[in-house]
């Protein structure tokens, strides 16, 4: 039986920034882990148990609950990886999958662990869908899906998740995604899953899966898209990818498909090219054969655009008339890695830009945002942004508030207010303090916090990740806030 929310009506679980917020069963916790903050209030945290954290996401529903769910890869300490003690099944389990009761922000609570069964597994990509309307034996199950990337083996693995309210040890694997089909894109092209699985979005609606994978016959990693109507039987379906990457082709700049924005009611895929400046949209009205529909270099580029969100504005500054409405991306880059560079050596600074894709045959760029150098460069780890909220709620982030939290490495969590797009400000932050499981990125390097991955909530709650061990962090943007609900 699913654990039901009591007292709250389904429409206030509507998968958008809601102003009025849930009330939480307790006051929020004093806040003894800022490094500074401005304007965003500190609602709760989690240690995960010191894991290395990645992708966040969350999910809820009436009849669901309220659940945060946490990509975790190989803790990266300048030791061999040791596995960390669970105290709910008191085994020591490898980096995996985190699951959280998130129904009072100011105390989460982990229920279960979904652990990998051997060292060096990076299982940082993770989604969810609830009562699964596609497969009918059994009816109305929830699913998870993660990522699996040795570097030398790489695959996604989906787990039937309806029980963590109630048994999590009953939480099972399901099926494997390990491959396309071979010669399924010329001879010799299509196959086992070659240089990564890393992150990928599962649509509730349609049931398909689009990841960001490799195969045979690619450079890099591209796009697929899968059927996962019935999820113990994956069907591949299509691939997308940008000119240069299939083998043969020219124009090959190392790009390789970080993970897909996906907005199928307008029939778009989106995608940010790591290793080079190039960003894109495609046509998925038919999955099977993606269109590129346009793309955009961005160079000079620190990393290469990390995530691309369609953004609609129906009103702008100085725009009128048959003028609007527009349409424009929020883009941000990955900065680069602190292992093998200080982060501001390079002439070029990553950063967010907005393009107006308004006429998708000429996007053009308007305005570009990033965060003061200040004591970032001499803080440790990485300086610069990694991620921006592209989901509320696990769906498509569509941005009515006009605000985006960007997650930005060592200078924690930024808000920016993009409600005029030609003149992005920066209207908030929180940064973190590093604590006992922190540990540095790399070798040499000082100990700082690495806020990698930002999501929102049903409530409007950001939930932020970091990399170096020190947990998950709940915040609240505050300056529009007339009134708190905790």
């Amino acid at each position: 039986m699913k654990r039901m929310i009591t007292g709250v009506a389904v429409a206030a679980l509507a998968p958008a920034l809601a102003v009025t917020m849930l009330r939480s069963q307790s006051k929020p916790a004093a806040d003894p882990l800022s490094d500074g903050a401005q304007n965003v209030r500190f609602v709760g945290h989690h240690d995960l148990q010191g894991r290395q954290s990645l992708q966040v996401k969350t999910k809820s529903d009436a009849a669901n609950g309220s659940w945060a769910y946490v990509g975790h890869s190989p803790n990266n300490r300048t030791e061999p990886e040791q596995p960390i003690l669970n105290p709910i099944t008191g085994k020591k389990e490898w980096n995996g999958t985190s699951i959280l009761d998130i129904s009072d922000p100011a105390k989460p609570r982990l229920v279960w662990h979904i652990p990998n069964d051997v060292t060096g597994v990076n299982s940082r990509g993770v989604h969810v869908v609830y009562d699964y309307k596609f497969n009918s034996n059994p009816p109305g199950r929830d699913y998870l899906i993660r990522s699996w990337d040795t570097g030398k083996e790489m695959k996604f693995q989906i787990f039937d998740i309806t029980t963590r309210g109630t048994d999590p040890s009953k939480i099972s694997l399901v099926s494997e995604i390990t491959g396309t089909p071979p010669n399924s894109c010329g001879p010799g092209c299509g196959g086992t899953l070659i240089e990564r699985a890393h992150k990928g979005f599962w649509s509730q609606e349609s049931g398909l899966f689009y990841s960001a994978s490799g195969e045979p016959g690619f450079r890099t990693t591209i796009m697929h898209i899968w059927d996962l109507k019935d999820p113990k039987t994956p069907k591949f379906v299509g691939r997308a990818w940008l000119r240069g990457q299939k083998d043969g082709e020219p124009g090959f700049e190392g790009q390789y498909v970080h993970h897909p924005i996906v907005d199928e009611r307008n029939n778009r895929l989106y995608i940010g090219f790591r290793n080079s400046g190039w960003m894109g949209a495609w046509d998925i009205s038919n999955p099977a054969s993606p269109k590129p529909v346009w793309a955009v270099d961005t160079n000079p580029p620190g990393r290469g655009p990390h995530t691309v969100s369609p953004i609609v504005y129906k009103e702008v500054p100085n725009f009128k008339g048959d003028a609007l409405p527009r349409t424009y991306a929020f883009v941000t880059d990955e900065a680069g890695g602190a292992a093998d560079m200080a982060p501001c050596a390079s002439g070029v600074r990553t950063k967010a830009y907005m393009f107006d894709i308004t006429h998708e045959s000429h996007p053009f760029s308007v305005a570009t945002w990033q965060v003061p150098v200040g004591n970032f460069c001499d803080k440790g780890g990485r300086f610069g942004p990694h991620q921006h909220a592209e989901l509320v709620n696990s769906n498509l982030n569509r941005f009515e508030d006009k605000i985006a939290w960007i997650a930005y490495f060592n200078a924690g969590v930024r808000v920016v207010d993009l409600s005029d797009p030609y003149n992005l400000k920066e209207v908030g932050y929180y940064i973190p303090k590093t604590n006992a499981n922190s540990h540095p990125i790399a070798k040499g390097q000082k100990t700082a916090i690495q806020i990698n991955d930002v999501t929102i909530d049903h409530r409007g709650l950001a939930y932020a990740t970091d990399r170096v061990g020190t947990g998950l962090f709940i915040l609240e943007y505050t300056r529009r806030r007339t009134s708190s609900s905790f």
